[in-house]
């Protein structure tokens, strides 16, 4: 009986997110799925930071926080990593009207997109989604709302 619920809990544990197999025809959101497991098995193959990094995706930004701060209050993440979750939190829901107003002054800058977030304008590049603004200006938006101090140094200007 004994080992009937060992192997169980270890069937339990593994279906739980530890795995981490690749298959050679898996598409590039798989891939990026799979680079984000492995990311986690690196950090301890933490569960907790596997579904933090699924509420990420999906973008559901309260939910992720309220887990980050339970996991940190629990001891299951540690300090750098919230910190680092966070952080990716705060620039994907970083507005495009939100960047300096230099940046937003550039050639072709998608002025519609200004309520939009970082994590939206992604999603509208993944989607092929371009009713709003077109490829090139999408990427433009993503590359300033990722780096701004970077592109601000391309161009001189220093904040």
């Amino acid at each position: 009986m004994r080992i009937w619920r060992f192997v169980a809990v270890v069937a339990g544990v593994l279906a739980a997110g530890c795995a981490h197999s690749t298959d050679s025809t898996a598409d590039a959101s798989s891939s990026r799925y799979l680079e984000r497991l492995e990311a986690d098995a690196r950090a301890g193959c933490s569960s907790v930071g596997a579904r933090i990094n699924a509420l990420i995706a999906r973008g559901q930004f309260a939910e992720a926080e309220v887990l980050i701060a339970e996991a940190t209050a629990g001891g299951l993440i540690s300090q750098p990593q919230a910190a680092e979750k966070l952080q990716k939190i705060a620039q994907l829901s970083t507005k495009v009207g939100q960047l300096s107003a230099s940046l937003q002054r550039a050639k072709d800058f998608p002025s519609q997109l200004k309520d939009h977030t970082l994590f939206e304008v992604k999603q509208m590049l993944e989607n092929k989604n371009f009713s709003l603004a077109t490829e090139a200006q999408l990427k433009m938006v993503k590359k300033l709302l990722e780096d701004p101090e970077r592109v601000m140094e391309k161009m001189g200007t220093v904040r």
